[in-house]
């Protein structure tokens, strides 16, 4: 028989790496709504980081010399603070508190205005990095680095490279941190081998169609996907 479970992780991971392909981000959120979908947020949160691995190493060798190193490493230096916190925090919450609060974030992550004034901060990406990875490790998605660099005036080919740098450095983190807490990836290595597959075959289709998608309709009809799986992991949570 077919592993339904399986089946879905690889076609999300295909579709969450073809959007980040195309449109530089989004592809994080599509990942995590697929795997809450089919496994428990004990397992679906900690697998994040190993899915998509694979797709962020491809994007990292495509756009390798598009990379502003300088956010990169403000950023990593912030993400030290965040996943030491995070990861704890997951640790100790019950399923169904962070099931509640996972869909509340998403709402507000997807609808909140766009921030369109800079942080009157020196190196804001350093502090972004605290706030970015310590929902990232305990909700899956931080949320926070992408609306902020991608108003920092970098071309798409910067952002999409950066952006996998950073992420991937914190993933490597997150891992270690959910390891020391308990986690088994060994337990989900089917999921993460098809993932990955998958992971680069959609990195590779979406850096060839990235001219040829509407962006604008795919934000709409992104936006009203995620409200949907948030207001469900809401609902979940709340009759647990």
């Amino acid at each position: 028989m077919i592993d339904h479970t399986l089946l879905a992780i690889t076609l999300g991971s295909f579709a969450a790496s073809f959007v980040n392909a195309a449109f530089a981000t989004g592809g994080v959120y599509i990942m995590l709504l697929v795997s809450v979908w089919v496994l428990p947020i004990s397992a679906a949160v900690p697998l994040q980081s190993a899915f998509a691995a694979v797709s962020l190493v491809a994007r990292i060798g495509y756009f390798w010399q598009h990379i502003q190193w300088r956010i990169v490493g403000l950023f990593v230096f912030g993400c030290l603070f965040g996943v030491y916190f995070g990861t704890r925090a997951f640790a100790e919450l019950p399923e169904a508190t962070i099931s509640v609060l996972l869909g509340c974030v998403l709402l507000v992550l997807i609808w909140m205005p766009k921030w369109k004034r800079p942080l009157p901060i020196r190196h804001p990406f350093f502090f972004i990095g605290i706030a970015h990875s310590f929902l990232g490790a305990l909700f899956g998605v931080g949320g926070v680095l992408q609306p902020f660099i991608l108003r920092t005036g970098l071309l798409k080919l910067q952002i999409t490279g950066t952006l996998a740098a950073c992420l991937i450095m914190l993933d490597a983190m997150k891992v270690t941190g959910y390891v020391s807490h308990g986690f088994s990836y060994f337990d989900y290595v089917p999921h993460i081998v098809m993932a990955s597959v998958a992971g680069f075959a959609g990195t590779w289709t979406g850096r060839h169609v990235t001219h040829h998608v509407s962006e604008e309709l795919f934000r709409k009809l992104f936006r009203i996907l995620v409200s949907l799986i948030a207001v469900r992991l809401i609902y979940k949570g709340w009759t647990m």
